[in-house]
């Protein structure tokens, strides 16, 4: 099997993961903290040292991290803790997946908010910066989201630009570092939320995920129940990431991130990345009847994903026949991202074929997808 779909969830995962999430089933499978024995207090320790090093990722203390099962929950959380209210206007980029764009659309149909599309240039997928003063004077923004690296096209997005004008309005702006915490480590000028999911970038398993409250913002409760402390206390925690965990974290899959984050202390998986990316890009571009979805002038801003499509084929025709005849797995469609296929002109062909690189990904895996390409 040649994997290509790490977008989805990057697979293998480095063995240590492997290793480590089988060893805290046998041996640290507790609530952590919530015990007064030995274990309880050890696993407390790992989860807490986990914290550390996702917050060491950005250069901020361990305690603004917040464990949760899923970056979806974690932008639930987000959008629906910030109070979003009637006229309310929240920007997002045309590249956002639907963990963001359906609870916003749901607000939008229960407290009437307002939804914008930040703009970018359809030709170089550049953001423009002129267009964006002149709808945040119209239409200040309270929230802003956008993602760090598009699930659909590998685009680098220019958050810093985006962030920095729509903090001069005050808004809270949201960095969805899904596809990227790990491997591309943003600035956090400007930024107030960074959600991260564990299984992919990150490389650990399924069931970890979470945010960083950069700010320290106030979110309003989404999800209360048991935290293990002040349990006689009919409400949440005030402040602190108890605030947003409740219920028994996975400390078992937090022992899994835990190992993936030292091996991607030592390992370079951007660069790897890169160089497959770009390798790619250009055998992809010498075979006639494939449609690549780039930016004009901007491909240097492509990392660990491409989209494409091939002349007389549906994306999910050459998904099978790469899977079927040469053991290749992509993904086809939309990818979750309702706005982007509008973007970059693939409405109206079901979607793309998506293949995308990880830390084990290699340049003969690429040559044999080439192959298996010219062959249609």
């Amino acid at each position: 099997m040649i994997y290509f779909d790490n977008a989805a969830t990057t697979f293998p995962k480095p063995e240590e993961v492997y290793e480590a999430v089988d060893n805290a089933n046998r041996n640290f499978a507790f609530n952590a903290g919530r015990g007064t024995y030995y274990a309880a207090h050890q696993t407390l320790e790992m989860i807490n040292e986990t914290r550390q090093f996702l917050g060491d990722l950005v250069g901020v203390s361990g305690k603004t991290v917040s464990f949760e099962s899923s970056a979806t929950e974690a932008l639930n959380l987000i959008i629906y803790g910030l109070g979003l209210g009637e006229g309310d206007t929240v920007y997002i980029s045309p590249f956002e997946h639907n963990a963001v764009v359906r609870p916003l659309y749901n607000l939008k149909k229960s407290k009437n908010i307002n939804i914008e599309l930040l703009p970018f240039d359809k030709s170089t997928w550049e953001f423009d910066e002129e267009e964006a003063n002149d709808l945040f004077t119209l239409k200040k923004p309270k929230a802003v989201f956008v993602s760090h690296i598009s699930n659909v096209t590998g685009y680098i997005l220019p958050f810093e630009k985006i962030f920095a004008l729509s903090k001069k309005c005050g808004a809270i702006n949201v960095l969805d570092c899904s596809q990227s915490l790990g491997v591309v480590n943003p600035s956090i000028a400007n930024t107030d939320f960074i959600v991260f999911a564990g299984h992919k970038s990150l490389y650990a398993t399924f069931g970890i995920a979470g945010f960083i409250n950069l700010s320290g913002e106030r979110l309003n409760i989404v999800k209360s129940g048991g935290t293990g402390s002040d349990s006689l206390n009919h409400d949440m925690p005030e402040n602190g990431n108890g605030r947003y965990e409740a219920g028994s974290i996975n400390s078992v899959a937090i022992a899994g991130l835990n190992q993936s984050l030292k091996w991607l202390a030592k390992n370079n998986v951007f660069q790897h990345e890169k160089e497959l990316t770009d390798y790619a890009i250009s055998k992809l571009q010498c075979i006639s009847g494939i449609q690549l979805y780039l930016p004009i002038n901007n491909i240097e801003n492509i990392l660990g994903i491409i989209s494409l499509n091939v002349e007389n084929y549906s994306p999910s025709d050459v998904g099978s026949i790469l899977n079927d005849e040469y053991g290749v797995c992509v993904r086809t469609g939309y990818h979750c991202s309702p706005f982007v296929h509008e973007f970059i002109g693939s409405l109206d062909k079901a979607g793309t074929v998506r293949i995308s690189f990880g830390a084990f990904s290699e340049s003969s895996e690429v040559d044999q997808l080439i192959a298996a390409l010219k062959s249609f």
